[in-house]
């Protein structure tokens, strides 16, 4: 049985739960306590379901809520990557750079970071930054540790990956 299917009908049983004990607590108080004495078991296994039913049904729905926060997370990210993706496709030329750079804004990285990051797009190596910034090539390492930590990338492949795949066609 699919999952909304399930969810009804428990939902369904849950609500007759509630009206029977509803109506058996109206029925207790105008009858006298003496006439139900012999339904004490009975009264009690119907108000500990109700109580498991609630609890089970709180349960439910927080699963319910984390597992829509994940798909709903997953599913902006993915509007957000192909919203960039459009960007870049209307005006190649134009558009890359320009969404380049402001997704290493969106990144937060300096003015320097982005030089640098824009460096490792066109395919330079560190040595080389390090040449055309007359810099170390400890600094440069240092500054290409912090482009890829606050990109959350792994190293310049994944980086420069991140890029161009909005570039490469879809696979068949």
């Amino acid at each position: 049985m699919e999952t909304r299917k399930v969810r009804i009908l428990f939902l369904v049983f849950y609500v007759l739960s509630l009206l029977v004990w509803i109506i058996e607590e109206i029925y207790t108080l105008s009858k006298p306590p003496e006439y139900f004495d012999r339904f004490r078991v009975l009264i009690a296994t119907i108000e500990s379901f109700i109580a498991l039913s609630s609890f089970l049904v709180v349960f439910i729905l927080y699963k319910e809520l984390k597992k829509e926060a994940v798909e709903n997370r997953q599913a902006k990210t993915q509007i957000h990557d192909l919203k960039r993706t459009n960007r870049i496709l209307i005006n190649p030329e134009k558009g890359f750079w320009a969404e380049a750079k402001a997704q290493m804004t969106e990144w937060n990285l300096t003015d320097v970071e982005t030089e640098i990051a824009i460096l490792l797009l066109r395919g330079f190596s560190q040595k080389q930054i390090a040449a055309v910034r007359k810099k170390s090539l400890r600094t440069i390492e240092n500054q290409t540790a912090s482009i890829y930590e606050k990109s959350s990338m792994r190293g310049k492949l994944e980086f420069i990956s991140f890029f161009l795949t909005p570039l490469l066609p879809e696979e068949d």
